[in-house]
């Protein structure tokens, strides 16, 4: 049996793509929405038991590692790469491993329709 859990945040941030065709080659922001999953098996003993990790636990360690870097930031400043949703949502998917987080999916939306996931 395969045992995730998800934790949803929000963070806001601009962006433009100077290489694009479209609008977005404009400076713009995003309210975007980034939801992470972790997998593993519930713990058999102590405080945690019954659980694949504490929701707050996940919750802080997405803050810390993804959400305080991006959050009210301009992305062309913080990346060297163009910062699509893509790309984001992949470097943000890689963060979370090398913090050690089993992550297996990360959502990142950057409107209410409009959405990128990366999985292992």
């Amino acid at each position: 049996m395969r045992t995730t859990i998800t934790v949803s945040t929000t963070f806001a941030a601009a962006h433009r793509l100077p290489d694009h065709e479209g609008k977005c080659c404009r400076l713009h922001g995003h309210t975007y929405g980034l939801e992470v999953t972790v997998e593993g098996q519930p713990q058999q003993s102590g405080p945690a038991a019954g659980m694949v990790m504490d929701f707050a636990e996940l919750r802080q360690c997405v803050q810390e590692a993804v959400v305080g870097l991006l959050d009210h930031q301009l992305l062309n400043d913080v990346f060297d790469f163009p910062p699509t949703s893509e790309a984001v949502a992949g470097w943000a998917f890689q963060r979370l491993l090398d913090v050690g987080l089993p992550v297996v999916r990360v959502r990142l939306a950057e409107s209410p329709n409009s959405y990128v996931e990366v999985t292992a």
